[in-house]
């Protein structure tokens, strides 16, 4: 139980740790005062310059991958609490303990997360994430992109080409109901961070 808490709260405080607003810094900028007033890869990217988006970027995504490779590799907890770990981690951006419980949107670390668990579908996640930015965020395009995710995971699971990241065995050999659970775990704090976006959507859309 120790064990599980301490990768728990570790997810959590690395999430926490915002990288845009200590590079922004460097440049004098509040990056919540700028632009979107996102403190994420995208907006220092705008509004700081693209070296600093990109290192930002590459940052947030490494911190989803810290905590899970302790809870996996330190502390050998079984993939429902690893996958829980890179969901704190998620959290811990969103709701920062640093800025007030404030924070990003986390996809970023989102990928990072999903590079962990998936890795041979982190590219697909990352393009179907720009098919989706390029079209305007369309509900019908974000909903299209989240079941060619899933297809594909299902895919990649039935015909045993997933692996998980240096777990040296394939994904078959976690039960399919562990799997499940653990994106059902990591979609759930992602869309509980991006309620406000979500709503916003709908009411663009809405209006067409």
């Amino acid at each position: 139980m120790i064990k599980i808490l301490l990768s728990l709260f570790l997810g959590y405080l690395f999430g926490s740790i915002s990288f845009a607003v200590l590079i922004s810094r460097l440049k004098g900028v509040d990056i919540r005062k700028v632009g979107t007033g996102n403190p994420g890869a995208a907006n220092v990217f705008r509004q700081v310059g693209k070296p600093y988006g990109i290192a930002v970027w590459i940052l947030d995504t490494v911190k989803g991958v810290v905590p899970m490779f302790i809870a996996h590799k330190i502390l050998h907890l079984p993939v429902l609490i690893i996958a829980a770990t890179g969901a704190l981690a998620i959290a811990g951006h969103c709701w920062s303990l640093f800025l007030k419980f404030k924070g990003g949107k986390g996809v970023a670390t989102m990928g990072g997360v999903t590079l962990y668990l998936m890795p041979l579908l982190f590219p697909l996640g990352a393009i179907l994430y720009f098919w989706v930015q390029g079209t305007g965020r369309k509900p019908v395009i974000i909903y299209s992109a989240f079941a060619i995710f899933f297809i594909a995971c299902y895919l990649s699971y039935r015909f045993k080409l997933l692996f998980l990241f240096s777990y040296g065995k394939l994904l078959t050999g976690i039960p399919w109901l562990e799997l499940v659970l653990s994106m059902i775990i990591l979609l759930g704090v992602a869309i509980l961070a991006n309620i406000p976006t979500i709503k916003e959507l709908k009411e663009q859309w809405g209006k067409r």
